[in-house]
């Protein structure tokens, strides 16, 4: 289990007629991290500074920073302990800043570029990575009500489900939590359920609920429930 961003995360704050915009993202390499770093300062060709950060790896053994002419260690460095102090990985952070005329000081940019990182984390939502197993399984009609009702109390969301002779269902489990689930199916089935497929993934945890697709992560947020149990 690591924490990174569901999202792409963005902010925007002025300080002393400075602008500076945060962008935050998920990059699962380092490639992937410097080709965002890339993205934004050809779109920000006029920018006066984007400085970055990034951590990559589950352990955060890649991390990298840049001041991008900023006085050392006052944009690149507080840029990467927001996201070291989050606890964040495979994670990478721009903030750009358009010059305003007033010069803000060391503490001044140390603050700015905090800040700016720091909602930009805000508005991508801090996440937990969860090993899980995505199940694809058949049974017979006969147990289809008993099986679906768990599955609804419990939260574990429905990724596809195909009506033929029998009903066949994609979810997705933890991996922690994948034999007790598979044990109900058996005793609701009397044995005769079907694995027909079981594929290691991970998957966005926000407040102890699963995240499945965008639709899951709205309902999150604006009281919905889908929540997948241990």
């Amino acid at each position: 289990m690591y924490k990174t961003v569901y999202r792409k995360g963005e902010s925007r704050l002025i300080e002393k007629k400075s602008e500076f915009i945060g962008r935050v993202a998920y990059a699962a390499t380092k490639e992937a991290a410097e080709a965002f770093i890339r993205a934004i300062r050809e779109g920000e060709k006029d920018a006066t500074h984007n400085c970055t950060a990034y951590i990559i790896g589950e352990e955060g053994l890649i991390q990298k920073y840049d001041d991008d002419g900023e006085p050392q260690k006052t944009a690149g460095p507080p840029i990467l302990e927001v996201l070291k102090r989050n606890e964040l990985r495979n994670v990478v952070c721009v903030v750009t800043r358009y010059f305003g005329g007033t010069l803000l000081g060391a503490g001044g940019l140390i603050r700015a570029y905090s800040s700016a990182a720091s909602e930009a984390l805000v508005d991508a939502k801090i996440v937990e990575m969860h090993e899980a197993v995505d199940m694809t399984f058949s049974y017979a009609y006969t147990a289809h009500g008993a099986i679906e009702n768990y599955m609804r109390e419990r939260g574990y969301p429905v990724l596809n489900c195909a009506f033929s002779d029998q009903v066949q269902v994609t979810t997705t489990v933890y991996k922690s939590g994948k034999e007790a689930f598979e044990a109900y199916l058996q005793d609701a089935t009397s044995g005769e359920v079907v694995i027909i497929e079981e594929k290691e993934t991970e998957r966005p945890v926000y407040e102890k609920k699963m995240l499945v697709d965008d639709v899951a992560y709205d309902q999150i947020l604006y009281g919905g429930k889908n929540e997948a149990r241990d």
